[in-house]
């Protein structure tokens, strides 16, 4: 009798081992905010052929961003489809990864309605796994090689373990 009690308890034992802890469930959070970014000069970025901008971010992910362009596409509005990498450094020292997919809205020379999304894929810290989909909506303000600008607002959900 002794030894089938110690069986069952090893059993339930190995069985409660085997179940996912608490502390790797799935946690949401809405993210949301403004951001602004500048177009590198070429010269300063010369391994992003095709841009690269950096800028300040205000709201739920604050601090900083910089992302540069993977593909750049003629789109048959006039406008352009885009490709990005992405990356936000928060004031908390946490990193954040995403990729984009973009259509830039051709406005007049120089100016375009930019409607990206995000796809988290990654991180450190906090972000370390982290999952999610951010909205972007903004304005890019005589965008060229090497100059202009970009405002954007964001929202989303980032999703960690």
């Amino acid at each position: 009798m002794m030894t089938k009690r110690f069986f069952v308890l090893a059993s339930v034992t190995a069985a409660a081992l085997c179940l996912p802890a608490a502390a790797h469930a799935q946690t949401c959070s809405d993210v949301s905010g403004k951001f602004n970014e500048v177009i590198m000069a070429q010269q300063s970025a010369p391994n992003d052929p095709a841009g690269r901008v950096v800028g300040n971010v205000d709201g739920s992910l604050a601090g900083a961003t910089t992302a540069f362009i993977t593909s750049l596409t003629p789109a048959r509005d006039g406008g352009l489809s885009v490709k990005t990498n992405n990356a936000f450094a928060t004031l908390e020292g946490n990193l954040l990864f995403a990729t984009g997919s973009a259509d830039w809205t051709f406005i007049r020379n120089g100016y375009y309605q930019v409607d990206l999304t995000l796809t988290v894929t990654g991180g450190t810290g906090k972000y370390a796994n982290a999952t999610g989909t951010i909205r972007i909506l903004g304005v890019g303000d005589n965008v060229g090689p090497g100059t202009g600008q970009f405002l954007h607002e964001y929202r989303g959900q980032v999703c960690t373990r």
